[in-house]
């Protein structure tokens, strides 16, 4: 969903108007002066090599791997709606009238709305060389413009996930913030500390017992789910200390069972899988039900590269990358959600 594939741009309405945006920005490059923007310079199959190019670094698992998740519960948005509104209806009584002739005055009630709105965050990153270094590189048997291309992609599918964690304090648009997982209001904390109500477990410690780790599962973890009316199995994400530490063999007050710490873990019903990121260190875990009725991306533009005009052969060579990307963290009327995040308050 955050790049362009042939099935998507075969099968998905969106895609098809984004590729013929780009690729109308991009033939307009050419035809805008044919000297300036010779196809020896920068013949099209160039533009073939930097689409693989965006392929490649949006699928990357630099510690991301949660994004793959996330993007199977995408909704694709018009670049125009800069904030998307979700609605909310509140419970009504819990009186129901019960009668044998069905002509017992009977109440008449109503939801009540509340709305939540996520705004659609551009992420773009430009880049450009001059002339004579395109040439240079070029007559050495190498584009250095393709390794600016990948260096400027990883910085956007970078910050997009640090975005989809943690938002963007700074952007406010119609009263809206930018919410991430880790910071959005119908996201549920977890307290690991030993502050009130924390269930005080360090998951990274080897004195942490394999049995206090299965009980923090079972109960708080498991309460928290409980508490949310959450059923389904739930993905969660671990840091990689957490992880090294359940590497360890499950040896427990009844003795030694078969299998890792982790493999106790994943087992528990409430799980769907265990999966390690390095976007989170420490005693750090995140989570979600994997449906969108709990959390949902919203990508208002696929992540592409574009040139600018250059209306002259001595113009420098400039690239814009771009995407548009909101997180859309889902909640019920009586702020129940099925996404949830650990923290320490001591």
């Amino acid at each position: 969903m955050r790049y362009f594939d042939n099935d998507l741009i075969t099968n998905s309405r969106p895609h098809q108007a984004w590729w013929n945006e780009v690729s109308g920005i991009r033939n307009h490059w050419y035809s805008a002066d044919p000297v300036a923007n010779a196809q020896t310079v920068l013949p099209p199959d160039f533009w073939f090599d930097l689409d693989e190019q965006t392929v490649r670094i949006m699928r990357d698992d630099g510690g991301e791997e949660f994004m793959s998740d996330l993007m199977g519960l995408a909704r694709p948005v018009n670049i125009g709606k800069m904030v998307s509104i979700a609605r909310t209806s509140s419970d009504m009584s819990d009186k129901v009238v019960r009668s044998v002739s069905g002509q017992v005055p009977v109440p008449v009630d109503k939801v009540e709305y509340g709305f939540d709105g996520a705004p659609i965050t551009i992420f773009a990153k430009g880049y450009g060389r001059s002339w004579r270094e395109v040439m240079k590189f070029q007559s050495e048997g190498y584009d250095a413009l393709a390794d600016d291309n990948e260096a400027a992609l990883d910085k956007i599918d970078r910050d997009m996930v640090d975005y989809a964690l943690d938002g963007d304090a700074t952007i406010n648009i119609e009263g809206f913030g930018t919410y991430g997982i880790r910071t959005a209001p119908n996201s549920k904390a977890i307290n690991l500390g030993s502050g009130a109500g924390g269930a005080s477990i360090d998951l990274t410690a080897p004195a942490t017992t394999p049995d206090a780790i299965d009980a923090f599962f079972v109960g708080p973890f498991g309460a928290m789910l409980d508490a949310n009316f959450i059923s389904a199995p739930v993905n969660l994400y671990i840091s990689p200390e957490i992880a090294r530490n359940w590497d360890r063999a499950y040896s427990g007050a009844a003795g030694l069972k078969p299998g890792s710490i982790m493999d106790h873990v994943a087992k528990n019903r409430r799980i769907k899988k265990v999966v390690v990121t390095h976007k989170l260190s420490g005693n750090e875990f995140f989570g979600f039900v994997p449906s969108a009725r709990f959390i949902r991306p919203l990508i208002g533009m696929a992540v592409n590269t574009t040139p600018r005009v250059r209306l002259n052969p001595t113009d420098d060579h400039q690239f814009l990358c771009m995407g548009a990307m909101g997180i859309q963290v889902r909640g019920d009327g009586n702020g129940r959600s099925g996404v949830f995040f650990s923290e320490v308050v001591n």
